[in-house]
């Protein structure tokens, strides 16, 4: 059967030429260690009544004039405004270095200070986070690749009394929830991820946001959000912070990439095969 589908000459070229393809593929050396950098801000936000602060410095130098990392709103009823904080402290700015399919490392919080008051309220929002991402391992050092992730927010300021429209220790949860445009979602695990290419090979990068799941189909829709929506229910009077933490996953080679790579060892064998019968 092969040599009816093979010559002499056509498996010496296809062998030249898909050894060509491992040997490519085995030069690529995958990234081990990354240097990272986090800049979030909200670049938009409604309705009116509601300010921004704690511009992130980053978003502002490339075209975002307004890249607030907290809102604040409402009239205090003596316990203060209610806010929303991503990584505010630092003005939405956090930097580190991780390991390629290691843990998760910690990065910023979203605080979300849900303090009873009057007046406006937070209606919607419009998050930007941008990753620098770098390799620090193997040497030399790589170039600076950016990835971004884009959110929008849609909040619902709660009555302060019962029925709640979710559980709530005190009278009533807000809503906020989440929606990362062009990220994949896992309700398992509460993870985002963006994939991405470094040097031609593929990662991916995952952010995980403890306390973010799938909302109830009556939080999704008290919200104005579609069934199956995700994100929070923040307690009434009280500070709720969400860690979100950061890792690097390198994926597989693309089928295709695994299917010529199986040819080429073919290819070799056969080759191989031949010197044999004909020594």
């Amino acid at each position: 059967m092969f040599k009816k589908l093979f010559t002499k000459g056509s498996i010496k070229g296809l062998t030249a030429v898909l050894a060509t393809v491992v040997s490519c593929s085995a030069l690529a050396t995958p990234v081990t260690q990354w240097e990272f950098e986090v800049n979030s801000g909200f670049t938009s936000f409604a309705p009116v009544g509601v300010t921004g602060s704690n511009q992130n410095a980053f978003l502002n130098g490339i075209g975002d004039p307004m890249a607030a990392s907290l809102l604040s709103w409402g009239t205090t009823t003596g316990f203060g405004q209610s806010s929303l904080g991503i990584g505010a402290a630092t003005n939405g700015n956090f930097n580190g270095s991780l390991f390629t399919n290691a843990p998760a490392v910690n990065t910023v919080e979203v605080i979300h200070n849900n303090r009873p008051i009057t007046g406006t309220s937070l209606g919607t929002a419009h998050l930007k986070d941008v990753i620098r991402l770098k390799r620090l391992l193997p040497l030399p050092t790589g170039s600076d690749l950016f990835t971004a992730l884009t959110f929008d927010f849609k909040f619902k300021e709660t009555p302060n009394e019962n029925p709640c429209t979710v559980a709530s220790p005190t009278p009533c949860n807000d809503i906020l929830v989440v929606d990362a445009l062009g990220a994949g979602f896992d309700p398992i695990t509460g993870s985002l991820t963006q994939n991405f290419v470094y040097e031609g090979d593929n990662y991916a990068a995952v952010l995980h946001i403890v306390g973010m799941g799938v909302l109830s189909n009556a939080a999704c829709a008290d919200a104005g959000a579609p069934v199956g929506c995700y994100g929070f229910t923040t307690v009434e009077n009280a500070e709720n912070r969400f860690q979100v933490s950061l890792e690097i996953q390198n994926r597989i080679p693309e089928p295709a990439s695994v299917g010529l790579v199986g040819l080429a060892l073919v290819a070799m064998g056969l080759s191989r095969r031949r010197k044999g019968v004909n020594s």
